[in-house]
């Protein structure tokens, strides 16, 4: 009766870590090319990049949860993602069908059409851009590339990111327009000069009128007169 008991405990628990523990999913990231070759980029460069992610169930029991989503983010100016999923089935040509094929900044994966059992598969992912055009130099994301859960959270250990270096130019210092000195030519224009005769002004000097000053009193001149008679007789007189 113990050793059938003992295994009934061991079945549950069992169970239980099957029904508690989620199922992980089994894709790696890989085979990362682009056209930046790691050195800066200036405004408008042209950007090709191109990775795969494997995909295989056969040590998790499925290729993906079929709960999650598969989110990739560019920071590039006018994306195009082309997403598509390669097959192989034994000894067959691979086959191949398109996932997505969007002109966005982000592209989503759902889960249903990433999750399968019993199986292993890639996805080929090219990314064409241009390097943004900013207004001082900085860093930007190529790609972020993270498994998400049903609410949004990042699946821990999921995260790719690729970066790269935008230089922007030093614009040169503008020379100011060449101010072109303008001469203005002053036309010789003749003068003619035309002489007038010279008019003599005569100029008449002020006549000095005469004027009249009466002579002496004629009393007093006959007083004088007589005076000088009687000097004269008595100077006879006396000789």
């Amino acid at each position: 009766m113990t050793v059938p008991r003992a295994f009934s405990k061991l079945c549950l628990l069992v169970l239980a870590a099957v029904i508690i523990i989620p199922c992980v999913s089994a894709w790696t990231f890989g085979s990362w090319t682009d056209s930046t070759r790691q050195s800066a980029l200036t405004p408008g460069t042209a950007v090709d990049i191109n990775y795969v992610l494997s995909f295989s169930s056969y040590d998790t029991g499925k290729t993906f949860d079929s709960d999650n989503s598969l989110v990739m983010y560019t920071d590039l100016s006018n994306p195009l993602w082309t997403v598509t999923m390669s097959e192989t089935a034994d000894e067959d040509a691979p086959r191949t069908s398109t996932l997505a094929s969007k002109s966005s900044a982000q592209v989503r994966l759902d889960g249903w059409d990433l999750s399968f059992s019993r199986k292993q598969f890639t996805v080929n992912v090219r990314l064409t851009g241009e390097a943004p055009a900013l207004n001082q130099s900085r860093e930007i994301t190529l790609l972020r590339l993270q498994e998400m859960d049903p609410n949004a959270k990042t699946v821990s250990g999921t995260l790719t990111k690729k970066v790269a270096q935008v230089t922007v130019p030093t614009p040169e210092p503008t020379a100011a327009p060449a101010v072109e000195e303008t001469v203005e030519t002053m036309e010789e224009v003749p003068v003619e000069i035309t002489l007038e005769p010279l008019t003599t002004v005569t100029t008449s000097a002020p006549i000095k009128k005469q004027t009249y000053s009466p002579g002496p009193d004629p009393v007093l001149i006959c007083g004088l007169l007589a005076g000088l008679l009687l000097l004269s007789g008595w100077m006879r007189r006396r000789n």
